[in-house]
């Protein structure tokens, strides 16, 4: 684990762990919501006992196990003496409601203190941290106490010269990435590195370090998220023999594939640069034998990979991301 989240983990486990031997209500269920559901779950083993939540739109199934707050007002469950987990940033009233049903713990106040909201805008879409009230999330914390700029989603149409067939850039963080790896049953070791093709800001590199790769590295198209990829890096303390950074067009790679054994895909290029990109990790194979393992999230073009009769599917399963299905491909 990388030490800058040390002190975010230590506010968060000190916390949860009061939680053994009590209900837990998790009130919110929004990205702070999610978030801690997934950490406590991941690290100490806590699952929710209730999740309340005061959004009620039709997006939500009926059958998703969530209650209204009139849940405090029952005798349900002994859901009286239950641990409150507010998961509503800066949400005062809620606060309110949850002080007056318990022992609560507000952990956006707890992480962020008096820098729980950030008022400053960037000068443009490509420079702009998240504004507003912080969620409690690993980029969130790095973007208040480390200046790094990685949650803001950026639209292909907002992208600045020609960049046709880019995509659209969006985060993927721990919560996303640990899950992925732990069913390819990843132990890294001082061998293993792993490249990942299209990595915008450097989120998901920052992700495998704080995993246990030991090295990384990425590719980035478009010139502005370059730009905020080596800022994020250089803010970070995160050195060019950590995190190999580069700059251009993913299907001219050839021998820099060479010092890498797992490739990461997030919702792949286009099908002409996806196959140049996987006919260049083949040749990379056969320059220098090796398990390569490939994780393929939205496999619009598995074809591709299965037609090189180098590679054989080992593992496909559904994670908690836009894009749900991943399939994971390794040399026969």
């Amino acid at each position: 684990m990388l030490k800058l989240f040390d002190e975010f983990r230590e506010k968060l486990d000190n916390t949860m762990i009061k939680a053994f031997g009590h209900r837990v209500i998790l009130y919110g269920y929004g990205r702070t919501g999610q978030f801690l559901e997934w950490y406590a779950k991941y690290y100490h083993g806590i699952e929710m006992d209730f999740i309340i939540t005061e959004d009620w739109s039709s997006a939500i199934p009926y059958n998703f196990s969530l209650f209204r707050d009139s849940l405090f007002q029952f005798n349900y469950k002994d859901v009286k003496d239950a641990i409150v987990w507010l998961a509503l940033p800066g949400n005062q009233k809620a606060k309110e409601t949850c002080a007056s049903h318990g022992e609560v713990y507000d952990f956006a106040s707890l992480i962020y203190g008096d820098k729980l909201v950030n008022n400053e805008m960037g000068k443009d879409i490509f420079e702009q941290k998240k504004t507003g009230i912080h969620d409690v999330q690993f980029m969130e914390y790095l973007e208040c106490f480390y200046d790094c700029n990685f949650v803001t989603a950026i639209e292909s149409r907002q992208f600045k010269g020609n960049y046709a067939g880019a995509h659209s850039y969006r985060m993927s963080g721990q919560k996303e990435i640990f899950p992925i790896l732990d069913q390819c049953h990843c132990l890294p070791t001082e061998e293993d590195a792993i490249f990942d093709f299209g990595c915008g800001k450097g989120a998901a590199l920052v992700s495998f370090l704080d995993y246990g790769f030991r090295r990384v590295g990425g590719i980035e198209y478009v010139n502005e998220i370059y730009e905020s990829l080596i800022s994020n890096m250089g803010k970070l303390g995160i050195k060019e023999q950590q995190a190999e950074c580069l700059h251009g067009d993913a299907a001219a790679l050839t021998t820099e594939l060479d010092r890498y054994n797992w490739f990461y895909f997030f919702d792949p290029f286009h099908m002409p640069v996806f196959e140049t990109v996987i006919k260049n990790i083949c040749e990379s194979y056969h320059r220098i034998p090796r398990k390569i393992t490939i994780i393929n999230i939205n496999p619009k073009f598995y074809e591709v990979i299965e037609n090189t009769d180098l590679f054989v599917l080992t593992n496909q399963f559904c994670i908690d991301v836009r894009q749900k299905v991943v399939d994971i491909y390794v040399t026969k």
